[in-house]
């Protein structure tokens, strides 16, 4: 898969797995890795962006396992950015399914 298809693919993801609950670092890239190949470096420079963009925030919580967990949250503007995300999707998913299908568009 394109490197930039698939970094905009995980963008949208991620998004999604958040705007359904909190999600902390390794546990969300897992989750990820379930549905797109990924490497961690691009899953936590994803996340960077995420944050830097102000769509997600990050806190640390008590683990009772080891260290402490960094945790994302979606903000109102990421559930606006997704929102626009999945809208661009469905439209281009669309096009491309007629295309693919060689149907007039």
């Amino acid at each position: 898969m394109d490197k930039e298809l698939k970094k905009g693919i995980l963008e949208m993801l991620v998004l999604n797995f958040l705007s359904q609950r909190n999600f902390y670092a390794y546990e969300l890239n897992r989750k990820l890795n379930e549905v797109v190949e990924t490497n961690e470096s691009t899953t936590y420079a994803i996340f960077k962006k995420l944050v830097d963009k102000g769509f997600c925030k990050h806190y640390f919580e008590e683990s009772t396992t080891g260290p402490m967990r960094k945790c994302y949250k979606i903000t109102k503007l990421g559930l606006e950015h997704l929102e626009v995300l999945k809208k661009s999707w469905m439209e281009i998913s669309k096009k491309v399914t007629l295309l693919i299908d060689d149907k007039k568009m």
